[in-house]
């Protein structure tokens, strides 16, 4: 068992599905939304590294580390960029478990380019992960929901989906990346109008300056720059896990269609119960 102290499990008996799960924050939230008593279905392209066993990046990764902790979580491979993948995932969760209260979407990639030398193939691959991908999650899950009558669905955007000051450096190799979590925000805000009536919430949330492997590996230079300034969240279940076991506890009645940020958590949400 871990010495990581366990808080109220909020989910208890909430089955709870992470798509993106193996690495960065939705690894993270795995073992938050563990701790918190649901249980977790984590979903990922990777489920283990052929010749890397004990790859900490993998499904298995992910499960072996909530084992430790006492914690079972379910492994499904799913690419989301493959719309016959994401239901057959939903359809083997609702075979095995009855239902899904809850879905974290963590999944994205992280391009950077310079904003006039996108490609096609690399405009269109960054729109399927990042925002056909959700979409997909959505479409197949919501059904489920309806019929359950109550459900809470969050999806992960970025701060760069939000106007930025000209000449900032987010503008100079993050417009694609922008764009599309500016599309994810929409996505969550419509399907908020769309399924509240059926008692399910959807929202966004920013998990902010998330210090993952995969940002070091990407630019180690900035990565290194928000480690000494202390300005980045460290991505730990203890750091990102709570706004996500909240949100993952919401209805349409309680709170839905927000675009949230992880640091003003607990402070500008307007908490409520639920």
């Amino acid at each position: 068992m871990s010495d990581h102290p366990q808080p109220a499990r909020e989910l208890e008996d909430r089955v709870v599905l992470v798509v993106g799960a193996s690495q960065g924050s939705g690894r993270a939230y795995v073992l938050a939304l563990a701790r918190a008593g649901a249980k977790v279905v984590a979903a990922a392209r990777t489920v283990s590294k052929p010749g890397e066993p004990d790859s900490t990046s993998t499904l298995e990764g992910i499960a072996r580390e909530a084992g430790r902790e006492g914690h079972s979580v379910d492994v499904i491979a799913c690419d989301i960029e493959r719309d016959a993948d994401v239901h057959a995932m939903t359809e083997q969760i609702v075979a095995r478990h009855g239902r899904i209260d809850a879905v974290v979407v963590s999944a994205g990639i992280y391009p950077r380019h310079d904003a006039l030398a996108i490609s096609p193939e690399e405009w269109d691959h960054t729109m399927r992960v990042n925002v056909r991908g959700p979409y997909f999650v959505i479409r197949e899950v919501a059904p489920h929901m309806i019929n359950q009558g109550a459900g809470s669905i969050t999806i992960l955007t970025s701060m760069c989906a939000e106007p930025t000051e000209r000449g900032s450096p987010a503008h100079l190799n993050l417009m694609l990346y922008g764009v599309s979590k500016a599309a994810v925000n929409r996505l969550a805000t419509w399907f908020a109008a769309e399924l509240g009536p059926h008692g399910i919430a959807v929202n966004a949330i920013s998990p902010g300056a998330a210090l993952t492997d995969n940002w070091r590996r990407i630019d180690p230079d900035q990565f290194e720059e928000f480690v000494r300034a202390g300005t980045g969240n460290p991505a730990t279940p203890e750091v990102l896990g709570p706004p996500i076991v909240y949100l993952a506890r919401q209805s349409a009645a309680t709170l839905t269609g927000q675009i949230l940020h992880t640091n003003t958590f607990g402070t500008s949400w307007g908490l409520q119960k639920g």
